[in-house]
């Protein structure tokens, strides 16, 4: 697992969970700053803040760097163009458009089920 599949995949975690990105770095016990350096792909965490924050999900570290088909799903290729931006959005506009986008796609999902 890459490390921006990693940060991918602890952002995800931390959205469904509706916390912000401060109330699970408090929670994890790690500075704001690194826990958005990890979710942006950045740096290198040790093994040391990875088990801390597999803890504040109620995981162990192997949980967490388990490879999880939802998760690694989530940005394709054609998405990715959009992360810089969603990235520079301040975190509750973030958290709008996930739901927003969520949505969509699961309106486009019934449409596409009531057609088969």
């Amino acid at each position: 697992m890459t490390v921006q599949v990693l940060g991918q995949k602890i952002r995800y975690l931390r959205r469904r969970e509706g916390l912000s990105q401060e109330e699970f770095a408090a929670r994890a016990g790690i500075s704001h700053r690194k826990l958005s350096d990890i979710e942006c792909g950045n740096g290198n965490p040790t093994f040391d803040t990875m088990d801390c924050i597999a803890a504040a999900f109620g995981l162990q570290i192997e949980e967490l760097l388990q490879p999880d088909i939802e998760v690694d799903l989530l940005p394709r290729r054609e998405l990715s163009r959009l992360q810089p931006m969603v990235d520079r959005l301040p975190e509750a506009w973030q958290e709008l458009f996930v739901r927003g986008a969520e949505g969509a796609l699961a309106m486009w999902l019934e449409t596409v089920r009531g057609r088969e």
